[in-house]
């Protein structure tokens, strides 16, 4: 059983998107997998719920509160951790120790960069493994591109791939699905999620 975590001491970073589309990734490649809802927030669990409304997509994963993950987990290969935003160094350090990956997903923007690399050094002086992951990047500019090489520059493990800027994001969202059921060009950052997390998986394996 593998632990991956998605992290970040900024709420609003694609952080339960992310993780709900790393859980969606995992299922399709043949594995049980549980995402776990440890964000004050419950914005997997919401998720959940309007998923539950949507006749045309169910999750095919289990999906459960931080309080029942014990009987969640049971038999599944990987365990998905959406954790709360503002999070304690103390429990970064114990997400260091349990996680096989802590992943921080962080947007372009001063903020979300201070937060990624704020949580980044708290896991690695625990001893973690971390990537850092950037989501809702603009296509049509550089600072993707400057930001990623700037982080490499000051020392931080930053993932190659980036999740690019779209709309379907949110439809996916309101929809209780994934992008992956998203039409036309909803659909793109689909294709990014999939670079990450063929890249997620060739750390971890």
């Amino acid at each position: 059983m593998k632990y991956i975590s998605f992290v970040s001491k900024k709420g609003g970073v694609a952080k339960s998107t992310s993780a709900i589309h790393y859980a969606y990734w995992l299922t399709k490649e043949g594995y049980e997998v549980a995402l776990i809802d440890d964000d004050a927030n419950r914005t997997v669990l919401k998720w959940q719920a309007r998923a539950n409304d949507n006749p045309k997509f169910s999750p095919p994963f289990v999906v459960a509160s931080f309080a029942k993950m014990a009987k969640a987990v049971a038999g599944v290969d990987f365990v998905i951790l959406d954790t709360q935003a503002s999070i304690s160094d103390d429990d970064l350090k114990d997400l260091a120790e349990d996680s096989d990956l802590v992943v921080i997903p962080t947007k372009v923007d001063v903020d979300s960069a201070s937060a990624a690399t704020e949580t980044a050094k708290a896991i690695n002086d625990s001893k973690g493994t971390y990537r850092i992951l950037l989501t809702d990047v603009l296509t049509s500019g550089t600072a993707g591109a400057e930001l990623a090489e700037d982080l490499k520059e000051d020392g931080y493990l930053v993932l190659e791939s980036f999740v690019r800027r779209g709309e379907g994001v949110r439809h996916a969202s309101l929809a209780g699905a994934t992008l992956a059921q998203q039409p036309g060009k909803y659909r793109m950052p689909w294709r990014d999620y999939q670079k990450v997390f063929s890249e997620i998986h060739s750390i971890i394996d």
